[in-house]
């Protein structure tokens, strides 16, 4: 692959990242898009009904985005970025496929799902322990699963499950689940659901395969029997291509970005869910896309 020097490359394709590279390639900037997919974790939602004119899954969602940006001169690079420095007055990509230079970039890689790192996990992954309902779910059908969160991406997962599962049995450390009234109203609803709550989750059980669950529940230990698991208990940042930068990130490793999506380190922005914003949705990360890439225009403008 060719250093061949960008205007702007945006890392990650997901809500954020298309919507930026759909701005940039519109003002007239020499773009290109590397990721591994199309579409990211948006892909793995079930069921859109917050996003304003649209009813459906993730999915469908993206690949209208995608479908949008084929219209312009945007390239494509179906790659991971494994590691970003400084090169001159720009920076310099590293690839699987190679190296890329580029002027400014827009990091919109979001996040990958949180494990729970208790016993037995690891041990039974793709045995009956899954974090993607979209990608598993019909394997359970007529079984007895359960989905630990309490999150609405843990409700819809739940709800989604209830519809092919014998039973659902949905496990929060909480006391009252944190999703929308809405879902939360769903799955109290559903007569094949149980809600434990104040549940937390020791140790995965099996031999082969997922068999059970111990949960504690209030300092008492007790054996849960199920046949598949799927753990909703949120997501990381994807950063550690970004370490050797000096980007200042929260506590919890998101990027800090100001209003203009502008990060610590001048000629990088960052949208979507990578970055400290309190509202997680594919609407939010759109619109920070959307400004992330006027901010990369205004400031390609000010440095020639």
């Amino acid at each position: 692959m060719k250093k061949e020097n960008y205007d702007v490359i945006i890392i990650g394709a997901g809500p954020a990242g298309l919507t930026a590279g759909l701005y940039s390639a519109r003002n007239g900037l020499k773009t290109a898009i590397i990721s591994k997919d199309i579409g990211g974790t948006a892909n793995s939602i079930l069921l859109l009904e917050n996003w304003p004119g649209f009813k459906g899954n993730g999915t469908e969602l993206m690949k209208k985005f995608y479908e949008n940006l084929k219209d312009y001169d945007i390239d494509f690079i179906m790659s991971e970025a494994d590691l970003i420095k400084k090169d001159g007055n720009g920076f310099l990509i590293k690839t699987k496929k190679g190296e890329i230079k580029t002027k400014s970039i827009i990091i919109s890689t979001g996040t990958e799902r949180r494990k729970l790192g208790i016993p037995g996990e690891e041990k039974f992954i793709g045995k009956g322990v899954s974090y993607c309902v979209t990608c598993d779910a019909f394997f359970f059908k007529n079984k007895i699963v359960g989905v630990i969160g309490g999150s609405d991406c843990a409700a819809i997962s739940a709800v989604a499950i209830a519809d092919l599962a014998k039973k659902t049995y949905v496990f929060y450390r909480g006391e009252k689940l944190r999703c929308e009234e809405i879902n939360a109203e769903r799955l109290e609803k559903n007569a094949s659901v149980k809600i434990f709550y104040n549940a937390i989750p020791v140790k995965i059980l099996g031999k082969e395969k997922v068999e059970g669950l111990i949960i504690k529940e209030k300092g008492k230990e007790k054996e849960i029997k199920l046949d598949g698991i799927f753990v909703e208990i949120g997501a990381t940042p994807i950063t550690e291509f970004a370490k050797g930068l000096d980007l200042k990130t929260d506590k919890e490793n998101y990027i800090i970005v100001d209003d203009e999506m502008k990060t610590s380190v001048r000629g990088i922005f960052a949208a979507g869910d990578v970055t400290n914003s309190k509202l997680k949705q594919v609407v939010i990360s759109s619109s920070q896309g959307a400004i992330a890439a006027k901010s990369a225009h205004e400031y390609l403008k000010s440095a020639n």
